[in-house]
């Protein structure tokens, strides 16, 4: 492996950071030196003085990764905004360049990078710069997180079809937070329509964990993403 994947979602609070940490975490376990990063940051609590990252805070909790902080995470803002709207509410400026230049940095650190996204797809990072336009220039695979339940069909469908019209290569889907007690027929089925409809493979589907808010000693979230996810199809993808 050489480069790496962007993870994006077709909606905020979808997993993306659950299904980040899990690959680094399966990634790191089976041998890669694998790295991660989150470009852009909102929502960003202040500590100490200190904005922090909680995506990136819990990929670090759940795997053994040591790296720069403002490498992995070089713009955080503190409104909960899509992240073009949160500079403008604080009277920032976002330099593309900066986040270039930490992604380059961290290629020379690792085997391949995980890249997570802010939100969805078509969500504005700057002026005249969506989430799309990171990915090209990141020059990245994208790997599509959907939800489980009634509705996913036809958000991760126009999500797929959305990114392939605008040049991104969509690697799969993979669902999370599957509730094996909530199972019913749209659950069942919504897997092979979106493959079908979508003509995308489904590369794996996670089951709603618990505990996620302990440690990586409590839930070895490396291991159930190997179990769950087709980790070795993304390898050889890259």
């Amino acid at each position: 492996m050489n480069r790496g994947v962007f993870i994006t979602g077709t909606d905020t609070d979808i997993g993306k950071t659950v299904v980040t940490a899990g690959l680094v975490a399966s990634l790191r376990q089976n041998g890669y030196d694998m790295g991660v990063m989150k470009p852009f940051q909102s929502g960003a609590p202040e500590v100490e003085g200190k904005l922090l990252a909680p995506d990136i805070d819990f990929v670090l909790e759940m795997t053994d990764l040591e790296a720069d902080y403002d490498l992995i995470n070089p713009i955080r803002l503190k409104p909960p905004l899509a992240p073009s709207i949160a500079a403008e509410v604080e009277g920032v400026e976002v330099d593309i360049n900066d986040v270039k230049l930490a992604y380059q940095e961290l290629q020379k650190q690792f085997e391949g990078l995980i890249v997570e996204g802010a939100g969805g797809l078509i969500v504005p990072l700057a002026e005249d710069f969506l989430v799309p336009d990171l990915v090209k220039m990141l020059e990245l695979p994208i790997i599509i997180v959907a939800r489980p339940n009634l509705g996913t069909i036809n958000h991760t469908v126009l999500t797929v079809k959305v990114a392939r019209q605008l040049g991104l290569e969509v690697l799969g889907v993979i669902i999370n937070g599957l509730k094996a007690d909530e199972m019913g027929t749209a659950e069942e089925t919504n897997p092979e329509i979106i493959s079908k409809l979508g003509d995308v493979p489904i590369l794996g589907i996670i089951p709603y964990i618990e505990g996620l808010d302990g440690s990586a000693e409590q839930v070895n979230l490396g291991r159930i993403i190997k179990e769950s996810v087709d980790v070795d199809y993304i390898v050889n993808s890259l």
